[in-house]
């Protein structure tokens, strides 16, 4: 399987400091590439561009939690916490007054959520492999392709709280969403999709 993107977080002040709300309207008014529309959402929402045209995005609150979103791989989560983290002190630096007191930084970040794609060769028999799951009381599937193309289901994680999302195509396409390593992939991937791919080829 392949990583599509991720999603991490972490905070930008230490202990529990929040801005003042004149601090997060000088980062809103001077942001580099940011956005503020507290009538919409009320996070600031900083881009930043980086290979192959792709874009991640920063959603900054007043908390001083920023959630980056399209982040291409957990492996550059940490660099595009800091570039997002020295773009918000270029920011402050440019309103000409001293911020340095408020030690922004980056501090307990984590990978919250993993999107991971596999393309088989053989197109799926969608429809058997949901009656088979239908018959497995551990696993929870939907299946409306009046509504929505792919069947949909869910696999519990042994050793932590949560389940992981799949979705399979009739052409053969999988996505998985809600993992959180590289060896959760290969786990899931090898012990349960693999298999139910090859039990089920379309004819």
């Amino acid at each position: 399987m392949q990583i599509e993107n991720c999603t991490a977080v972490f905070k930008l002040l230490p202990y529990n400091k929040r801005f003042s709300y004149e601090n997060f309207i000088q980062l809103a008014r001077h942001g580099i590439n940011t956005e503020y529309n507290p009538r919409r959402f009320h996070s600031i929402i900083m881009r930043v561009r980086h290979q192959e045209y792709k874009t991640t995005a920063a959603l900054i609150f007043q908390s001083g939690k920023v959630v980056l979103t399209g982040v291409p791989n957990p492996a550059l989560a940490n660099r595009m916490a800091w570039r997002v983290t020295k773009r918000i002190q270029a920011s402050y630096k440019a309103t000409g007054n001293d911020y340095s007191y408020l030690k922004i930084g980056v501090r307990d970040l984590i990978v919250t959520n993993i999107v991971a794609a596999y393309r088989h060769p053989k197109k799926l028999a969608i429809e058997q492999l949901y009656s088979y799951l239908r018959q497995r009381q551990h696993i929870t599937c939907y299946y409306e392709p009046t509504i929505f193309p792919a069947l949909r289901f869910k696999i519990k994680i042994e050793g932590r709280d949560g389940e992981v999302s799949c979705l399979c195509y009739i052409s053969g396409r999988v996505i998985l969403t809600g993992l959180k390593s590289q060896k959760e992939i290969e786990l899931i991937f090898e012990n349960d999709i693999l298999p139910l791919l090859e039990k089920f080829p379309r004819l």
